[in-house]
């Protein structure tokens, strides 16, 4: 009983280390030792019960890294404590099953089938990863948001290429040490293999990094500004603070335009009353609707649209140029569960009555580009709403039509000031280097940021939150982003590395013997 407990307690300090290897804690090396501890358990002789240590570093690690969750669902979906707790756990369990799962098969493969560890877990980590669906996105590539040495190999394979290069760490250290340990032959060919891999992804980064900051300097460049107001999310929904609100963002656009911008980006939903959907053009001077006031310089902004057959508004995107025309609109498509949408939420009555409050949107259906004519050409600027830039499957959608230029509007005043932010712009990072495009992110009370086609970050805002900070200030960005061109593997071929390991799993897995004949 005494080992066990110990065991457990290693199993959840290790989900611990990923927790800190993660945003905003950042002590990223600890992701390439955090699991061997945790194989060493699973994978002992003596261990019974190997999945449960599975799940309790997931359990570790998602609490850790969704703790922000539980206010979340009482600032935007407006449950009470009792609700959001229950709903939190649930959460958490489901998304520390694939750990759970992945314990369990690299035990049974590992012992059954005699499968060597090296290289047995990274596969099976990310075809697992790879066909785990979660309800937030989260991937351990998240722990190597910063290390851009390291990231470049998303390009080809995505973020599982660089969750893989992170079990095959951990793999190798507990190989090595199993073989010290238990005094068996060392296993040099499986250890010299794993050490090269890792050296040579990590030496295709450097070399990369040069290769496109070289390509990018070529580039025609935007000037970019970015609007971070910091309003409040009990501010923002206060119908007395909306002229309020508008003149802010008029205020910092006004200075933006003087700084120089040739585009000005607001976040998502900041303009704060209806946009019409047959509204083609800028409403006339002296009505205090009217967005370009004080400024003329084209601006991507977010808003509620809504027209006459429209049942529930939309969370959109739209591009007003220099002339006062709507060049563009994009409509949200992946809608927030609990927050945007309820399922079934006009069939079940219960729910309106428990719910009253809940926001539900109609659901864009397709993606778009903005054109966007500057000084030295036309860009073509593909938008995400909120959360879509952490899904790799949704830029893959954009590449397919040619952007060159990537923004994210986000509102993410919800979580406040705590971990939930930065994760977000985390994740995000790795579409800049899966498109080579530059990303410019504008989100309401921060992180707004500008990423670099490496994924490099080279200017950010703070977090805030203004409901516990009345006094915090709008902040602006203002920086030159390249206008490229830009095609890669990842975005041709899409999820080929994921498949490869789901296939050489479901392989391994016909060697068990309770799937043999």
């Amino acid at each position: 009983m005494t080992q066990r407990l110990v065991n457990a307690a290693i199993a959840a300090g290790c989900g611990g280390l990923v927790v800190l290897a993660s945003a905003n804690f950042d002590i990223w090396p600890l992701a390439w030792v955090a699991w061997a501890p945790v194989l060493w358990i699973v994978l002992d002789e003596r261990t019974t019960h190997a999945w449960a240590y599975g799940l309790l570093c997931g359990l570790a690690t998602q609490a850790g890294g969704f703790y922000w969750f539980v206010r979340y669902l009482q600032r935007f979906a407006h449950l009470p404590l009792l609700a959001a707790v229950p709903i939190f756990v649930l959460l958490i369990a489901y998304q520390a099953s694939g750990w759970m799962l992945f314990a369990y098969l690299l035990r049974r493969l590992h012992k059954s089938a005699g499968l060597p560890v090296t290289f047995l877990a990274p596969i099976l980590f990310v075809g697992i990863e790879y066909v785990m669906p979660n309800i937030f996105v989260w991937y351990y590539a998240i722990t190597q948001a910063w290390v851009t040495p390291v990231i470049q190999i998303a390009e080809i394979t995505g973020p599982l290429g660089v969750s893989f290069l992170l079990i095959l760490c951990n793999a190798m250290l507990y190989d090595a040490a199993h073989a010290w340990r238990r005094r068996t032959p060392f296993p040099v060919l499986r250890i010299a293999a794993a050490a090269a891999i890792l050296i040579a992804a990590t030496g295709f980064g450097f070399v990369r990094i040069q290769q496109v900051r070289a390509a990018r300097d070529q580039a025609p460049a935007l000037t970019v500004g970015v609007v971070q107001a910091n309003v409040g999310i009990h501010e923002k929904a206060r119908l007395a603070d909306a002229q309020n609100q508008l003149f802010t963002h008029q205020k910092l656009s006004g200075q933006l335009e003087q700084a120089g911008a040739d585009v000005i980006l607001w976040p998502e939903s900041s303009y704060p009353f209806l946009w019409r959907r047959e509204q083609q053009h800028d409403l006339l001077l002296g009505d205090l609707r009217r967005l370009h006031n004080g400024f003329q310089t084209p601006v991507i902004f977010g808003a509620l649209t809504a027209g006459a057959g429209s049942r529930y508004p939309y969370n959109s995107a739209l591009l007003l140029d220099q002339h006062d025309e709507i060049r563009g609109r994009y409509d949200k498509n992946t809608l927030i569960l609990f927050g945007e949408y309820i399922p079934f939420y006009e069939r079940l009555q219960i729910i309106r009555r428990w719910v009253p409050e809940i926001a539900n949107l109609s659901r864009g259906t397709e993606v778009a580009v903005f054109p966007l004519e500057f000084a030295n050409g036309t860009a073509r600027i593909a938008t995400m709403i909120c959360y879509e830039d952490i899904f790799p499957s949704f830029g893959r959608r954009l590449a397919r039509l040619n952007p060159n230029l990537l923004v994210n509007l986000t509102n993410d005043a919800w979580f406040g000031n705590t971990s939930e932010p930065w994760q977000h712009l985390a994740l995000s990072v790795y579409r800049a280097v899966e498109m080579r495009l530059d990303l410019v992110r504008a989100v309401n009370t921060g992180v707004s940021a500008f990423v670099d086609s490496t994924g490099r970050v080279y200017a950010n805002t703070r977090a805030v939150d203004p409901d516990d900070t009345p006094t915090a200030q709008p902040e602006t960005l203002l920086q030159k982003v390249a206008v490229q061109q830009a095609q890669t593997v990842y975005a041709r071929l899409g999820e080929w590395f994921g498949i490869c390991c789901l296939v050489l799993t479901a392989v391994f897995l016909l060697r068990l013997p309770f799937l043999r004949t």
